[in-house]
């Protein structure tokens, strides 16, 4: 009689792997040409050339090309999510958040996305949902924040500094990336200086200090 055959539980595990693997290397081959070429460029047939894989397999992962872009945004949005979450908890949040603001291929990439949006309704409403929690985000952090660096919440509210931060570094990014002699650097490090005395002036209350850090063990 012969003997049953043993479940291969790691093979499920396996394909999902792989099937992980294919659509992250899809994922990057399309965030490098928009980042070379721009959004425009973007199709099954392009994907497919960078990645040396046939056209339809792009469409067996992504159906649409809306469907990819939308992964593309969800992919950098978590982790940019999880980059301003970090930043803003530590020692330097605002210029830890200009770091992660300014960063040159994370605002690149989302500015053409954006600029792709326009064109692209399901993609607008990701872009949207993404830009709303990230600026709620800040917001709630910078209410507490604000005082802790002498700075008037009535005079400079939280919505006004989230907008400056975020719609500077955009500004900046956007001239560096075309190559606009608009004195971007000078900005760049103009603005990097403010910000770290900012900090250096900074007080932070006893109270939040021990709430920053978390219960201690016994």
């Amino acid at each position: 009689m012969p003997r049953p055959r043993k479940l291969d539980h790691a093979g499920p595990r396996r394909v999902r792997a792989a099937s992980a693997h294919k659509r992250a290397r899809l994922l990057d081959a399309t965030e490098e040409i928009i980042l070379r070429e721009g959004y425009a460029a973007v199709s099954s047939r392009s994907v497919a050339a960078r990645v040396g894989i046939q056209a339809p397999l792009v469409h067996y992962y992504f159906p649409t090309i809306d469907d990819l872009f939308v992964a593309v945004l969800r992919r950098r949005a978590e982790r940019n999510v999880e980059r301003m979450a970090a930043a803003l908890a530590s020692d330097t949040p605002l210029r830890s958040w200009w770091e992660v603001a300014a960063d040159p291929r994370g605002a690149a990439l989302l500015m053409e996305l954006m600029a792709a949006a326009n064109h692209r309704p399901a993609l607008r409403a990701e872009v949207g949902d993404v830009a709303r929690e990230i600026r709620r985000m800040q917001m709630r952090t910078l209410d507490s924040l604000l005082v802790e660096y002498g700075l008037d919440p009535d005079e400079l509210p939280p919505a006004l500094i989230a907008a400056a931060m975020q719609g500077l570094a955009f500004g900046l990014v956007a001239d560096e990336v075309a190559g606009y002699d608009t004195a971007h650097a000078e900005a760049r490090a103009a603005t990097t200086r403010l910000l770290e005395r900012l900090e250096r002036r900074r007080r932070v209350p006893a109270h939040a200090d021990r709430r920053r850090a978390g219960p201690r063990g016994s």
